[in-house]
């Protein structure tokens, strides 16, 4: 037995819980190991050991990994936890403590010595924390993150706004009154007035009240912001009513914060060779077809009661296309509003707002900051992705062909992610070798002094400069990221069926359909993975 006391060492670290075990596990010997250890912690006055078989099941676990135990953890105790500590935000001091009625003027003069170390602005006195504890301890005496300390919150601001008459610059779809039906070739938004129509009335700023942390620190509520439209083209603003008035017959437009009303440009024939391509600083209208090769840029809508065919197209505001849209690869379509159509047939699609599609979505590559909408359609190949959702009634083919659908991703800020992640290794990288740099000098100037001071102080300065700028490029992709994840929705919703080789990617998780799946289903993230569940049906299927 003495021969195995020599075999290993027990060690208490300083909070006087946790035991440190140094010894080499060997089968034959495991029994008397034990039982050795067991003494000893009981000589220790350790407070409810292990007994001998949890000591063998920990034993034995730890020798599969490595038979040589060095500094291993025994028994851990549990971390200390502070009298008195500040939230993060600085608006509370937090108490941890058991109240007793004996140590009630201790525990009291304690606490008012912890308040005034840290500083803490116009702590109550010891009166006032003997009644705290006092109140506290009639509902419980063991108190965790107790509030001791509150400060006061700020009053956020309310800034001034214009309040829109009837649906202006409203996004919705609409149902046709007799059928219930939702019509897809017209918008909930009505931004065509005539002259002297009342637009909007401008709605006061209201100020905001600073609030004070708990070491009476003003936390600014800052100023309202009145960043009122500018009346603009053909609109009147009345000062005494604070209200937009329409001058002419048009459509209204809001761009750069200014508000105006353009007259449309209408085209009576088919956009092409012979008319030339279109660039307009308001609303355009083609009543036939727009056709290979054309180009229309527009400040305003879009609309189209035909079909667009290998054309590039870009507006401002909103695309509307009574027929359809059949692009060759290389042709491009950018809205900064939504899109409304028949169908998509191939093409590189890209909009700000809600893409809604009535029949079917082929082979297109897709990119919104809205949701994709097509309840009753197909969505067969290409790539899909939308910030808000994309809402369908099949995916893919019984043909299985491949399609991506991405939910709940700005493809805006794709390319800013990946150069931050990119810069992100570049520096780490860097810091590591700097890292490695400044230990090689440390010890070249204990050993020879060939390095100075100055020299290592000059490397641990730069160290210093880039672990800086590191956080800063950590601290944007959080933000850019949180950003995301607020805005968007990682939601796939399939009214009828979802076909094979359907791929679902929501966020860092990617789930590929291998089976027919049969709906309404729905596609969202549950506990950190892709699950599929009951999804909402499809209207009139």
């Amino acid at each position: 037995m003495g021969e195995t006391h020599k075999k290993f060492n027990l060690r208490i670290e300083e909070d006087d819980k946790t035991v440190l075990l140094d010894c080499d596990i060997s089968t034959d010997e495991l029994e008397e190991l034990v039982a050795a250890i067991g003494k000893e912690l009981e000589a220790l006055g350790i407070k409810d050991p292990p007994d001998q078989k949890q000591l063998k099941e920990q034993l034995n676990c730890a020798a599969e990994k490595d038979p040589h135990l060095v500094n291993f953890i025994l028994i851990e105790g549990e971390p200390s936890v502070p009298l008195l500590c500040v939230t993060d935000d600085r608006m509370a001091v937090l108490l941890n403590c058991d109240i007793t009625t004996d140590g009630l003027d201790v525990l009291a003069a304690s606490i008012g010595k912890g308040l005034e170390d840290l500083g803490i602005k116009d702590p109550p006195d010891q009166k006032q924390l003997k009644e705290k504890l006092n109140s506290a301890a009639e509902k419980d005496p063991h108190l965790v993150d107790f509030v001791l300390i509150k400060g006061e919150p700020l009053v956020s601001p309310q800034d001034g706004k214009v309040e829109w008459e009837g649906s202006l610059f409203k996004t919705s779809l609409v149902k046709d009154k007799s059928t219930g039906k939702i019509n897809y070739r017209e918008k909930g938004t009505h931004d065509s007035v005539v002259k002297d129509t009342l637009l909007g009335h401008q709605i006061p700023a209201v100020e905001g009240k600073d609030g004070l942390d708990v070491f009476g620190n003003t936390i600014l509520a800052g100023k309202p912001a009145t960043n009122y439209p500018e009346a603009g083209d053909n609109v009147r603003l009345d000062t005494n009513k604070n209200a937009y008035y329409a001058q002419i017959n048009g459509r209204v437009r809001l761009f750069n914060n200014i508000l105006s009303v353009n007259e449309k440009y209408i085209v009576e024939e088919d956009v092409n060779m012979a008319t030339g391509n279109i660039a307009h600083t308001g609303t355009v209208v083609v009543n036939r077809d727009v056709l290979s090769g054309a180009k229309i840029e527009a400040d305003g809508n879009i609309e189209v009661h035909g079909t667009i065919e290998n054309a590039e197209i870009r507006t401002k505001g909103d695309l509307i296309v009574h027929g359809g849209i059949r692009q060759a690869e290389g042709h491009k379509i950018v809205a900064e509003g939504g899109i409304q159509t028949k169908f998509i047939d191939g093409g590189d699609i890209q909009a700000k707002k809600d893409i809604v599609v009535e029949k079917e979505i082929i082979n297109c590559n897709m990119k919104t900051l809205g949701a994709v909408i097509i309840p009753r359609g197909h969505i067969v190949g290409g790539e899909i992705i939308a910030l808000k959702g994309i809402y369908a009634g099949y995916t893919g083919s019984q043909t299985y062909v491949p399609t991506m659908l991405v939910a709940g991703a700005d493809f805006s800020v794709r390319y800013k992610i990946s150069m931050r992640n990119k810069k992100i290794e570049r520096t780490e990288t860097e810091l590591k070798q700097l890292r490695n740099f400044a230990t090689a000098q440390m010890a070249n100037q204990k050993r020879d002094f060939t390095t100075s001071n100055e020299e290592h102080t000059r490397t641990l300065l730069k160290i210093s400069g880039i672990e800086q700028e590191l956080q800063i490029v950590v601290d944007e992709l959080k933000d850019i990221e949180a950003h995301t994840l607020s805005n968007g929705k990682r939601l796939v919703n399939v009214g009828v069926t979802i076909f094979p080789k359907t791929t679902i990617s929501l966020g860092d998780e990617i789930l590929t359909v291998e089976e027919e799946t049969a709906g309404p289903v729905k596609a969202e993230i549950v506990e950190g993975e892709i699950q599929l569940s009951q999804g909402e049906r499809s209207p009139d299927i």
